[in-house]
């Protein structure tokens, strides 16, 4: 593409001289790597540090300064830029000094579901962008917290017995600088004397008083029912980071019209959408091309955390990010599904990326099963595989897609339940994410209409 066309060259370089840092990242490879299975591990390290050693008499550094350059030193402890600017400085930079090899779990979630027509009716209202959860997004909230507790209180458990794991409260580095300030601004690691006169650390809330259960960086859009999911109770005084990058995409002049009706009031821009849903701006909003650029600074605050993040927000939003999570192009972005009352959960895969699941932690008529099969094989390109997990069910059952046969299968870990197909419905509509039936998803009820 670049045929003829001259190309800027950024060279990155990493050094490490950190000892311990070191160790333990041979001990890493030792531990994990195919080549030392069932090699003692002495003897793996030997030949490990053998091969280092030829690495370095090979290993050429960056010293001309006439060079545009960055590098970086044990973990991103230290940066050096040289001849680094515009978009470079702004993104690429924040991006490295981010990315750690943390085994923190990321969780992605859609806000709770809002007030459907019959509680509206009693409350006299009508549907709104700032409308609240009802009390299907009331109890979508108390499990997402309960879910949230268990995993964390996993991680933690699984990290302690990690050969590497980053301080919770610190840089990469095993000998970076403490940062005090914990899980988000407003969270303290205070220390208490236990019952036995040894001294503990533990996370308070935004009280500066009330323990937690457990550490989380919590971020949210400022919706009302965004903010309204992470409501835990007065006794879990959780800090979230509300940010206004996290609103779902701005439609303008268009916002509360479905796409069928665009289809018919305004063809040519609808033609345009159905050309390019990535680039075709909504008149007087956003297209997801903007989406995806005010998204940069929360993909780098999930990169730089070592403990667990949530996000809550939309889907909209929450297509950009699962994009880039998995690894997929963004431009793809506006076909990826993702259903109420469900957590997504990703985690450092060893030989990078992130390895995914989906936990449906609520039933409701909103995430049947009759759904599942608007969930095209698009959003699972390249063979990838999402485990779904439904905690309705005596079985584990696991969602996934076949990109050679385009078709649905909903199988399961018990062998008393039998295995169901699904046919691929057809092409979707673009940007189906933010409008309730523009996928063909008709409410099975009257009272299943809702913001999203």
């Amino acid at each position: 593409k670049r045929a003829g066309k001259p190309t800027g060259v950024v060279f990155v370089e990493s050094i490490c001289d950190d000892k311990d840092l070191l160790h333990a990242n041979f001990m890493t490879k030792v531990n994990n790597s195919p080549d030392y299975k069932d090699m003692d591990v002495e003897e793996a390290m030997a030949d490990l540090l053998s091969r280092v050693k030829k690495y370095e008499e090979a290993y050429e550094t960056i010293d001309d300064d006439t060079q545009s350059y960055i590098k970086i030193f044990n973990l991103s402890s230290k940066m050096l830029v040289n001849h680094i600017y515009g978009r470079m400085g702004k993104s690429i930079v924040p991006a490295l000094m981010a990315w750690n090899i943390g085994t923190r779990p990321v969780f992605v979630c859609r806000a709770g579901q809002t007030l459907n027509e019959s509680e509206r009716a009693s409350l006299n209202c009508v549907m709104s962008r700032s409308e609240s959860l009802g009390a299907q997004g009331r109890e979508f909230r108390d499990a997402l917290f309960s879910h949230m507790k268990v995993e964390c209180l996993d991680f933690i458990r699984r990290r302690q017995k990690a050969a590497f794991s980053p301080d919770l409260n610190t840089g990469t580095s095993i000998s970076g600088r403490m940062n005090r300030s914990g899980f988000g601004s407003q969270v303290s690691l205070v220390s208490f004397v236990d019952e036995n006169g040894e001294e503990e650390e533990q996370y308070v809330g935004t009280d500066g008083v009330t323990p937690l259960p457990f550490p989380c960086h919590i971020m949210s859009s400022t919706m009302p029912r965004a903010r309204q999911t992470l409501e835990w109770g007065e006794n879990m005084p959780y800090p979230v980071e509300m940010l206004s990058n996290l609103n779902p995409l701005d439609k303008g002049d268009f916002t509360g019209q479905e796409l069928e009706n665009l289809a018919v009031t305004n063809p040519d821009w609808y033609n345009q959408l159905v050309a390019d849903p990535f680039y075709t701006r909504f008149p007087g909003g956003e297209c997801y091309g903007d989406l995806t650029s005010r998204l940069e600074s929360v993909v780098v605050d999930i990169e730089q955390q070592v403990g667990p993040v949530l996000v809550v927000s939309h889907v909209s939003v929450l297509q950009v990010l699962v994009a880039y999570l998995r690894g997929t192009p963004v431009e793809d972005c506006t076909s990826i599904a993702l259903p109420m009352n469900t957590v997504l959960k990703f985690t450092p895969a060893k030989g990078g990326g992130w390895q995914e699941s989906q936990h449906c932690i609520l039933n409701s008529p909103s995430n049947s099963d009759s759904d599942l099969k608007y969930i095209d094989d698009s959003m699972h390109t390249g063979g990838h595989i999402t485990p779904l997990v439904r905690r309705r069910t005596s079985a584990t059952q696991r969602l996934s897609v076949s990109s050679e046969t385009k078709r649905l299968s909903i199988s399961s870990d018990n062998n008393e339940d039998s295995l169901s197909e699904l046919s691929s419905p057809m092409p979707a509509p673009p940007i189906w994410g933010d409008h309730r039936s523009s996928r063909g998803l008709e409410p099975s009820s009257p009272d299943e209409n809702f913001i999203i």
